[in-house]
Order: structure tokens, then C-alpha cells, then sequence
């Protein structure tokens, strides 16, 4: 039970650092279109491999040997 809570704080932890960094990044960005895409699809690159439905996913063949 303990390493199921471990890893449950561990998951919400590094979630929210991410979701945190990106506010910070849009908000001194001043929510520049660019700027608003490129952190975009980096939030995207760094939280959808770590929900569940990934898990023993390899995308592009990396990791594959």
C-alpha cells in the first residue's frame, strides 16, 4: 500500500511542476502565439507519456533493442 502511495505522490509531484513551469512560461511570455504553441506541444511531449494508457508504448521505434 505505501508503494502505491508512493508512486501516486510521486506522479501528482511531477505533474504539477510541469503544469506550474507552463503558467510561469506563458505568463512572462506574455501569451505570444508563438511562444503559447511551442510550450504547448512540450507540456504535451512531457505529461502524455506518463499516463497509464502509454505504459510499454514505444513511439518512433526509440528504445525498441
Amino acid at each position: 500500500m505505501s508503494r502505491l502511495f508512493h508512486l501516486l505522490n510521486y506522479f501528482i509531484i511531477i505533474s504539477n511542476s510541469n503544469y506550474l513551469l507552463y503558467i510561469l512560461a506563458s505568463f512572462y511570455t506574455k501569451y505570444d502565439t508563438t511562444h503559447f504553441l511551442v510550450n504547448t506541444g512540450s507540456l504535451l511531449s512531457v505529461l502524455l507519456p506518463k499516463l497509464p494508457q502509454f505504459h510499454g508504448v514505444r513511439l518512433f521505434g526509440i528504445n525498441k533493442y
